[in-house]
């Protein structure tokens, strides 16, 4: 299985991919509870399942929209999805994204990754420097037949490169994938 294809919900949302698993395997991830009461709205326009798991006020990337076909997501079928939003803040090269993903309560992976070397790899739309104004990513990203049947949860927390590691956005999908 590629988890790199699983990912794809959220990183491609968050500007960040289709992207190779493979640094900092034993980083903890300050990804929290979504048991938490919130005084945001989680949901994105789209009817997309990826929600926000931060405040969109605080944000350094407010995301407008996350539109994926089809939906949801199918085993052995290419993803398409468009992902429209505002940069607040220049982010530049050495940001991070915390990536946890689970099958059910299982942790499937915990990592840390540089955000900016997995966009090259990923062949989205954008690359960092990534400056403030408008953003749109468009990514297909084929989903392999060897996808197990189960409930998939990932997040996905970006910061900048700053060593407070300011928060960029932080996003969240559940996707269950049938048996075939």
């Amino acid at each position: 299985m590629k988890v790199s294809s699983i990912l794809t919900l959220l990183a491609a949302a968050a500007s960040a991919s289709a992207f190779a698993i493979d640094l900092h395997p034993n980083v903890q991830s300050p990804i929290g509870s979504f048991d938490e009461p919130t005084n945001w709205d989680a949901t994105i326009p789209g009817g997309s399942p990826i929600t926000r798991c931060s405040d969109p006020a605080t944000d350094l990337v407010k995301i407008d929209r996350i539109y994926i076909n089809p939906n949801p997501p199918a085993v052995g079928k290419t993803l398409h999805l468009e992902a429209s939003g505002e940069v607040k803040r220049r982010i530049e090269q050495g940001a991070i994204m915390k990536v946890e993903v689970k099958l059910g309560y299982i942790i499937l992976l915990k990592q840390t990754l540089d955000f900016c070397a997995n966009l090259e790899k990923a062949n989205t739309t954008i690359n960092c420097p990534i400056e403030p104004g408008p953003l749109s990513v468009i990514k297909d990203q084929d989903l392999p037949r060897e996808i197990p049947p189960g409930k998939f949860k990932v997040t996905a927390e970006l910061y900048t490169a700053a060593e407070d590691g300011d928060l960029i956005t932080c996003l969240h999908a559940e996707v269950t994938f049938a048996r075939h």
